[in-house]
């Protein structure tokens, strides 16, 4: 139980001289999904979601995390003894002040170097530099009491083959060299793991739904050094690298001889940038690989495009299945999570889910992230489902979110979901002068949700990864101003929603690419990769425009006209049916 462990933590705490102990819920590359031996902060609190930090002192115990799992923490606290901190709320202390009210001054603060960020230690020491508090950074706590700890991950790496990778790997480091010398950044540490992936066209099984191997690598104009588990890798799939032991990082930077290691503190850990004798931050939004592999090649965009019919394919093949089954007998939220998974089985090149399904029918919605696990509720001819699922292939990486009407639903339930589905429709059509960020953006996706007087809590869109992360920078459509303009080749996710606490949820999902309205670049607009059916049951058309009903048709029409040739007789009549014209 939650207090037991921290109990035995504090008992530790006490033995070291410390009296607050900080545990996060990263890796040592500040993923956002990781390996289970990293699932500190979820071990001892009980709460499951990907985001949240704790602040443990001798008689307290905080957690923070963001809107999308106000609902979910708070259910999964109870009883822990764990106050639970609604992060960005009115009037809601940040973890740094909770830390600056209540560290006594000459305190020390202690955590695991691994786990917390360049970026996140200056903030610490900012809020805490008048309290001359010592840190106790190389205190892994949790390893002491964790008992049965899940082991580091074992399984092999494998080659993004040529013919999925587009670029070779001397190509890449070419490119990043010559960014580099344009920069005159000497020397570059890459600890994000899916930059190393990309780079060196690696892939692997380290992290559940990230194709990814644990991994950092150093670049120089004459050499390029992979850290990484040896027994994970063949040499001869690392023709261009010098490979090294996966630990040894710390020691090499301590010793290696350059003017100056440039690496981004948002990834970068406190152990890795205390052993670097010269440094130099790069801002986040000049990290020189994630902008690389944000704007996709031509290569690229022909196979994630081939990517997203194979997901449409599999979507419509589980929402016949569902029309179907749910006359005949209960179908549970898990079952359509395994229905799913085993459909993307049958399609050329799938790795494995992009991230765990969420499959969330009724008031289960109202938890944007919520995790039926094995078998979920039960399902009934009325009311709203949500799903929100993808997949990782080699040939892409894909996400998509329907909100499917199971039978009767209300008048209220109806304009939500129409009101959703037109910020939906205005961001797919958006055009916009090169150079606009996202966050320019994203009052198309919520103009008509604030006219009603109505929000939602999380970012309306983030970048899509190729074969990588289903979450990928440096670019976003969010309320919080960033610095990244969109450009041709970038991925992201429109999904304006709408969430009521303990009534229903609804999101509506697609990917866009940001392409050229005309040649020559100088206006931007969109092309949506998704094909799926969006349920026009649930539509009160008469809150459409007719521009937005003929673009709602186009779409449907498409839809049928890229997955028709892929589906059965029936199927195919049920998607007829589907993206009939409204």
């Amino acid at each position: 139980m939650p207090h037991e462990k921290l109990s035995a933590l504090r008992k530790l705490m006490a033995e070291r001289g410390i009296n607050a102990y900080i545990i996060t819920s990263a890796d040592a590359h500040a993923s956002e999904y990781t390996a289970p031996f990293w699932r500190g902060r979820e071990w001892i609190s009980g709460f499951t979601g990907s985001a949240g930090i704790m602040v443990i002192f001798p008689e307290e115990a905080g957690l923070w995390t963001d809107g999308r799992y106000f609902i979910q923490a708070e259910k999964e606290l109870e009883g822990s003894g764990i106050k639970l901190f609604k992060h960005g709320e009115p009037n809601v202390q940040k973890y740094t002040e909770y830390l600056a009210k209540n560290l006594p001054a000459s305190g020390k603060l202690g955590f695991d170097a691994r786990t917390v960020t360049a970026a996140d230690f200056l903030k610490i020491k900012e809020a805490l530099q008048d309290k001359k508090i010592s840190f106790a950074h190389n205190e892994d706590l949790l390893d002491e009491i964790w008992v049965n700890r899940p082991p580091m991950p074992e399984e092999k790496a494998f080659e993004h083959a040529p013919q999925f990778a587009g670029k070779s790997a001397k190509e890449k480091l070419a490119d990043v060299r010559a960014i580099m010398k344009k920069k005159n950044i000497a020397a570059y540490l890459v600890t994000a793991p899916e930059s190393t992936a990309w780079l060196a066209n690696l892939r692997g099984r380290d992290i559940p739904c990230l194709p990814v191997v644990y991994a950092f690598s150093l670049i120089t104009q004459d050499e390029a050094h992979i850290f990484i588990d040896p027994q994970k890798i063949e040499s001869t799939l690392l023709p261009d690298f010098t490979l090294h032991d996966y630990n040894s990082l710390p020691s090499f930077l301590k010793n290696f001889k350059t003017e100056k290691i440039y690496y981004n503190p948002t990834n970068t850990n406190v152990q890795l940038t205390e052993a670097i004798p010269i440094k130099s931050e790069l801002k986040p939004a000049d990290d020189i690989i994630p902008l690389l592999k944000a704007v996709k090649t031509h290569a690229e965009l022909a196979n994630i495009k081939n990517a997203f019919i194979k997901e449409g394919v599999v979507l419509t093949k589980m929402l016949f299945w569902l029309h179907e089954k749910i006359k005949e007998r209960p179908v549970t939220e898990g079952e359509i999570a395994r229905v799913l998974q085993k459909t993307r089985k049958t399609q050329a090149h799938y790795i494995c889910d992009s991230f765990t399904t969420i499959c969330a029918y009724g008031s289960n919605a109202a938890q944007a992230h919520y995790n039926c696990g094995e078998t979920g509720a039960v399902l009934h001819e009325r009311g709203f489902l949500l799903i929100d699922t993808g997949g990782q292939y080699l040939d892409g990486t894909t996400d998509t979110t329907r909100t499917i009407c199971l039978g009767e639903i209300t008048d209220e339930m109806k304009r939500d979901f129409t009101l959703v589905l037109k910020g939906n429709i205005a961001l797919s059509h958006a055009v916009f002068p090169s150079g606009t960020t996202g966050s320019a953006l994203d009052i198309l996706a919520r103009q008509a949700l604030w006219e009603s007087g109505q929000n939602y809590r999380h970012g309306t869109g983030h970048g899509i990864g190729y074969c990588l992360s289903v979450h990928e920078g440096p670019h976003n459509i969010s309320q919080t101003y960033n610095a990244v303009a969109l450009a041709p080749g970038m991925l992201v996710s429109n999904e304006p929603a709408i969430y009521k606490e303990n009534r229903y949820g609804i999101r509506t999902e697609n990917i866009l690419c940001v392409t050229e309205k005309k040649p020559g670049g100088t206006f931007l607009t969109f092309e949506t990769l998704t094909h799926c059916p969006i349920d026009t049951r649930a539509i009160s058309p008469e809150l459409l425009t007719p521009t937005e009903r003929g673009r709602l048709n186009d779409y449907h029409k498409r839809t049928y006209e890229v997955l028709s040739p892929h589906l059965t007789t029936h199927e195919r009549e049920w998607l007829k049916q589907a993206t009939h014209p409204i």
